[in-house]
C-alpha cells in the first residue's frame, strides 16, 4: 500500500509539471529523407539561446573505456564537442578498465590520433578502478564523466550540463536526461515518450546457428542498419501476442518493430509491451531487463527522426529533477573537482558515493537538466540489448549525422582538426 501511495504521489507531481501526450501513428512506410529535410539538428536541440562557455573554466571529459564496439559511436560525438572544434571539452581522459587486447589496442590507437586526449593510468580495472580514478582529477575544472556505451549525445548536452551545474552550486551532481535509465525512463513512459515496440515474431527453426542467442555469446562485429523507423516494416503478430519484460531474444542482432495504432489508440497496444511494468526505482526491474531498455531505444530512435524530442524535456519554466537520496545512474554527469578531490577517499562504489552518500553528509542535491539528452546503450543485467540490431542503428545514425570528417589542415591548430 505504502509503495502505491509513493507512485500515486510521484505521478501527480509530474501530471502537474507536463502534458501527457501519446505520439500519432508513424507515417506510412516510404524511401528515406535526408536528416536536413526533416528538421533534425544535433545542434542546440530545445536551446532558446546559444551557450557560451566561460573563458576562465576547464572542461574535461572523463571516459570509463571498456568496449571498442560502442566507443566507435561515442568518438564521433566526443570529437564534435571538442573545444577545438567549437565545443567544450578542452580535453578527454581515458581510464581503461578492460584488459581485451582487441579493445586496449583501439583505445592506444585514438589516443594517438588526437592531442586533445590523455590515457589516465591506474592500477586496477573494475569497481576498483572506477574509485581509484576519482583521485586523479585535476583541482578546479569542471568534470563530464561519460560511459563508454553512451551511443547519443545532443550538441547542446555537454554545455547545459555544465551551465546548470555552474549556475547551481547547490547540485553536487548534475546529469544529463538519460534514455534507458532506472530512473528517468519511467519518467519518459510517463511522459509519453515510449512507443509500442515489439521484437519481431522470429520461429527458432528460422535462426540460423551463429545468430542463435546464448548467455554469455560474444554478438557478431556491428555492421551499419538503417536508423530511421520507417525502413522497416510494421510488426506483424498474434492479436493476443505478449513480450514479458524478461523474456529471452528470438535470435542475435534481431530487430523490433512498430505496432501500428490504426485508430490512433497507443495506449492499448502498448500495455502489450514490456515498458508498462517499468519501475521508477533504481533496483527495479527497467536496471535488469534488456527487453525494457530495448524498446526505450527504438522508441527514442523514432522521436529523434520525427524531431520530437521535446517528449522528454521537462518545460523551460520547470526546475531540474531532483533524485534525493535516490542512487542515480552516473553515465553522464558533470561535477565540479574541487568539490570532489575535497571529500576523498570514497568508502564505497563511485555511483553510491557521488548520488547517494556525499550529497547527503554535505547536504547538496542530484539534478537532472531534462534539456541536456543523452543515450545511454545498457548496463550490466540488461546484456541481451547487444542481441539486437540498436549499435548497428546507432552507428548508422551516428556515421550520417555526428561524425566528422578528418581535415586537411595541420593538427592541432584551432579548428582543424575535423570539419
Amino acid at each position: 500500500m505504502a509503495l502505491l501511495v509513493t507512485l500515486s504521489v510521484v505521478t501527480a507531481i509530474i501530471l502537474l509539471f507536463f502534458a501527457i501526450d501519446h505520439a500519432p501513428p508513424p507515417p506510412a512506410l516510404s524511401d528515406p529523407v535526408p536528416i536536413s529535410q526533416l528538421g533534425i539538428s544535433l545542434h542546440n536541440q530545445g536551446t532558446q539561446h546559444q551557450l557560451l562557455k566561460p573563458k576562465d573554466v576547464k572542461v574535461i571529459g572523463l571516459i570509463f573505456f571498456g568496449r571498442k564496439d560502442r566507443v566507435q559511436i561515442l568518438k564521433c560525438y566526443l570529437e564534435r564537442n571538442l573545444a577545438v572544434n567549437g565545443g567544450w571539452l578542452d580535453e578527454v581522459h581515458w581510464v581503461r578498465n578492460t584488459d581485451r587486447k582487441e579493445d586496449v589496442d583501439y583505445l592506444h590507437q585514438i589516443i594517438a590520433a588526437n592531442p586533445a586526449y590523455k590515457q589516465i593510468e591506474i592500477k586496477e580495472t573494475g569497481f576498483i578502478g572506477y574509485g581509484l580514478a576519482w583521485s586523479t582529477l585535476q583541482v578546479d575544472a569542471i568534470y563530464v564523466k561519460i560511459d563508454d556505451d553512451v551511443v547519443f549525445l545532443a550538441d547542446d548536452t555537454i554545455p547545459r550540463m555544465v551551465s546548470t551545474k555552474l549556475g547551481h552550486p547547490e547540485y553536487l551532481v548534475v546529469s544529463a536526461n538519460m534514455i534507458n535509465s532506472p530512473l528517468m525512463g519511467w519518467v519518459h513512459y510517463h511522459m509519453g515518450a515510449i512507443h509500442p515496440y515489439l521484437p519481431e515474431v522470429i520461429e527458432p527453426e528460422e535462426v540460423s546457428p551463429e545468430l542463435a542467442p546464448e548467455r554469455g555469446k560474444r554478438p557478431p562485429p556491428v555492421q551499419r542498419v538503417p536508423w530511421r523507423h520507417t525502413q522497416h516494416p510494421f510488426w506483424e503478430g498474434p492479436d493476443d501476442y505478449l513480450f514479458d519484460f524478461m523474456q529471452e531474444p528470438p535470435s542475435m542482432r534481431h530487430r523490433w518493430l512498430r505496432l501500428a495504432t490504426p485508430d490512433g489508440n497507443a495506449a492499448r497496444q502498448i500495455m502489450r509491451t514490456p515498458i508498462s511494468d517499468a519501475q521508477y526505482d533504481t533496483w527495479g526491474n527497467s536496471v535488469q531487463s534488456w527487453a525494457i531498455a530495448a524498446q526505450q531505444h527504438y522508441s527514442f530512435l523514432e522521436n529523434l527522426y520525427e524531431d520530437q524530442l521535446d517528449l522528454y524535456q521537462f518545460s523551460s519554466r520547470a526546475h531540474a529533477w531532483i533524485t534525493d537520496y535516490r542512487r542515480l545512474s552516473i553515465n553522464c554527469v558533470a561535477i565540479n573537482s574541487t568539490e570532489i578531490l575535497s571529500y576523498l577517499p570514497m568508502d564505497t562504489v563511485d555511483e553510491e558515493w557521488l548520488t547517494v552518500v556525499l550529497p547527503k553528509k554535505i547536504g547538496k542535491s542530484v539534478a537532472v537538466d531534462s534539456h541536456a539528452l543523452a543515450v545511454h546503450f545498457s548496463f550490466g543485467g540488461q546484456g541481451n540489448v547487444q542481441a539486437t540490431d540498436l549499435l548497428g542503428r546507432y552507428l548508422d545514425y551516428a556515421q550520417e549525422n555526428a561524425c566528422m570528417a578528418p581535415s586537411s589542415m595541420p593538427k592541432g591548430e584551432k579548428g582543424s582538426y575535423y570539419t
